[in-house]
């Protein structure tokens, strides 16, 4: 029996039986919407259980699929595909420990500029792994130079913003809230909001995930676009939600001491075990 849930606790979820082995997708879509690489297993749809379905919000995400969120805290929980007998659901979203580790890291020609894979010995392909094989290891996009004015926006195109100024290289945050709710580590950077414009307000969902911050949401696709922490001038935006090339470059990993147990921190980083607070990463 696995169990798991949102990060509000509105919708849970029971899995008996089997879990498919845990891939971690890279594609653009994800990235988008979950603001991290998607992170998913998988188990028959009659294998699950799920309480709270009225706080549970799905988006057509293309022809084919569907993603399951919740429209209170806006947690990434559930992929399937329309009509299927299989519901994949998110890693970071189940309660720990799994007791799971990662089987394949795909899409990866599709990877963000932002970060490094890194040396965790885990099977790579080149986009889906269904009859596929493995590809070599090969380096990351180009990130580019460090820019001036950054876009960004959600996947359905509801919300979009913009930064004109320098924003900060990104932070990968492990804590058991980030994780559950982007449903596996998320990269953050950082902007000032005097900086920032953004178009469609009337779309975002702030949800209080703590006394001191709030997250931003796109209520009608999902996607995690904004940490905040209440009363702040600067604001951070996921990288996965700005459009390539985005100049930047993973530059930390934060909470490495809750990270989860599927995956491992491979790509050479500096990692603290908490906050950064007494060496920030700055613009």
């Amino acid at each position: 029996m696995v169990t798991g849930q949102c990060l509000c606790g509105d919708v849970s979820y029971e899995i008996d039986g089997p879990l498919s082995a845990p891939t971690l997708c890279h594609c653009g879509m994800c990235r988008r919407i979950n603001g991290a690489p998607g992170a998913f297993t998988s188990a028959p749809l009659a294998s699950y259980r799920i309480s709270g379905e009225e706080s549970l919000s799905w988006y057509r995400s293309s022809v084919d699929a569907e993603r399951g969120f919740c429209k209170l805290c806006g947690s990434k929980l559930f992929w399937r595909e329309v009509g299927g007998n299989a519901l994949d659901v998110t890693l970071g979203s189940l309660d720990t420990p799994t007791g799971l580790s990662l089987g394949a890291h795909i899409w990866v020609r599709h990877q963000g500029d932002y970060y490094e894979i890194g040396a965790d010995g885990v099977a790579r392909y080149a986009e889906s792994s269904s009859g596929a094989q493995p590809i070599s290891v090969e380096p990351a996009p180009d990130h580019g130079p460090a820019l001036n004015a950054h876009d960004g926006g959600c996947q359905c195109g509801a919300v979009g913003f913009r930064v004109d100024g320098r924003i900060r290289d990104s932070v990968t945050c492990h804590c058991g809230q980030c994780r559950r709710s982007h449903g596996h580590p998320p990269g953050y950077s950082k902007a000032r909001t005097a900086e920032m414009t953004i178009e469609g307000q009337e779309a975002i969902v702030w949800y209080g995930s703590s006394t001191e911050a709030r997250r931003g949401f796109c209520g009608k696709c999902g996607s995690s676009l904004f940490w905040q922490r209440v009363g702040a001038n600067e604001v951070s935006m996921t990288a996965g939600s700005l459009h390539a090339p985005t100049g930047l470059r993973t530059a930390r990993h934060i909470f490495a001491a809750d990270k989860g147990d599927y995956y491992k921190i491979a790509d050479g980083v500096q990692q603290d075990p908490g906050t950064m607070a007494g060496d920030p990463v700055t613009f």
